[in-house]
């Protein structure tokens, strides 16, 4: 209950100036059970837009998965004028570490796009991360606001695989995703593989379509408890069955040895473009439910 108390009193701040960046609950902050008594703590990390403000988008339905299973479950806001790679997973990392510090027992980072690549970063900086969920990771605009560029959605995707220190990782690539250069399903697998680290790929599920797919009551309905299982497997032999769209569920060293490391196909990025962004309305926006387009706009 001291959580709960000191969240209802005010958010945590992580940044003194005007602009900041706030770990806040995403459920009644009187819910909350608090370290000793929750399974553990989900921080949602938003993805960022040049055309509206991201900290204010609902908290996906999948994330009530969690708090059904007993988790406490918040949400990191960043508003976009001070969200950046660096600095934004940097307080990620430490906003895992101050609830690891206040009892909570495992620490899951979920993200949807600029958001999974921030948790991405986060667990290859801090040991105090138990597992990250990425679903649509991209940093680097789309194939139609940053045509040259975007490709390194894929290329940086796998070097923070290779940083990601002990964390068990979920990744989710989705269909008509523009941000998406392709491929990245199989390549991610090698690399987890050959780390040696739990890992849960879902590569273009049927009927959940676009960027946003995520987002959607299907994605919740079909994923939701299946991560709740995945993130909550203390043993790596515990991989849990999430149904015929869960493509490449891997646990290193079972069904033989795994793959050379995929290293050699990594290149070298350009520092000055670790702070890019990605724009969420470029094109106009795909709206879904259950896994079928509803229109644009």
């Amino acid at each position: 209950m001291y959580m709960a108390i000191i969240v209802m009193a005010a958010p945590l701040s992580f940044k003194t100036a005007a602009a900041q960046d706030q770990l806040v609950p995403a459920q009644d902050a009187a819910s909350l059970l608090g370290g000793e008594r929750a399974q553990g703590a989900v921080i949602w990390s938003h993805g960022r837009s040049l055309q509206k403000e991201c900290s204010l988008v609902p908290t996906p339905d999948y994330i009530s998965a969690f708090r059904a299973a007993g988790w406490d479950t918040f949400r990191l806001n960043r508003p976009s004028i001070i969200d950046t790679l660096p600095d934004s997973a940097a307080v990620l990392a430490g906003a895992a570490e101050g609830l690891k510090q206040r009892g909570y027992r495992r620490i899951v980072l979920a993200g949807q796009s600029f958001g999974a690549f921030i948790s991405l970063i986060a667990a290859g900086r801090s040991d105090a991360i138990d597992a990250v969920i990425g679903t649509a990771p991209a940093a680097y605009g789309s194939a139609e606001s940053n045509p040259a560029g975007y490709a390194q959605n894929a290329t940086r995707l796998y070097q923070l695989l290779g940083t990601v220190r002990r964390a068990r990782v979920a990744l989710f690539f989705f269909e008509g995703d523009i941000f998406d250069p392709g491929g990245r399903a199989s390549i991610a697998d090698e690399i987890l593989a050959a780390r040696g680290l739990a890992h849960l790929i879902v590569d273009r599920p049927a009927e959940l379509p676009t960027h946003w797919a995520a987002a959607t009551i299907a994605f919740a309905g079909q994923y939701g408890s299946c991560l709740a299982a995945f993130v909550g497997g203390a043993s790596p032999v515990k991989i849990p069955d999430c149904g015929p769209q869960a493509a490449l569920p891997r646990v290193a060293g079972k069904g033989g040895p795994p793959p050379s490391p995929a290293r050699s196909r990594l290149k070298s990025l350009p520092q000055e473009n670790l702070t890019s962004v990605i724009d969420l309305e470029i094109g106009g926006r795909e709206y879904v439910r259950r896994g079928r387009a509803l229109g644009r706009r």
